[in-house]
């Protein structure tokens, strides 16, 4: 009996380890360059909701939208016109 016990918890565990190995995959993510000035990058975050970033590499700025599928509309994260990425990763301090 407790070699049958042993037996299971082994391949509870092998089973357990293998869906966590494999069953975890990356979220997709598209990106496209929009002439030498703006990166546009799309991402799905929910069943339901997808985004859509924009990259300024001029201004080093990047703003972002949720596109609700189920209302079709678009929702801006910012109304300050995006993030300063400088800023944000520590670098606007030294210049």
């Amino acid at each position: 009996m407790k070699r049958y016990l042993i037996a299971g918890l082994i391949v509870l565990n092998a089973a357990l380890l293998v869906a966590l190995v494999f069953g975890t995959g990356a979220r997709r993510a598209y990106g496209q360059a929009i002439g030498t000035r703006y990166l546009a990058m799309t991402g799905h975050i929910r069943s339901d909701r997808d985004m859509l970033y924009i990259v300024d590499l001029g201004k080093r700025r990047l703003a972002g939208w949720q596109l609700d599928r189920s209302t079709k509309k678009l929702k801006g994260l910012s109304r300050s016109g995006g993030r300063n990425l400088l800023e944000d990763f520590g670098r606007g301090r030294d210049r």
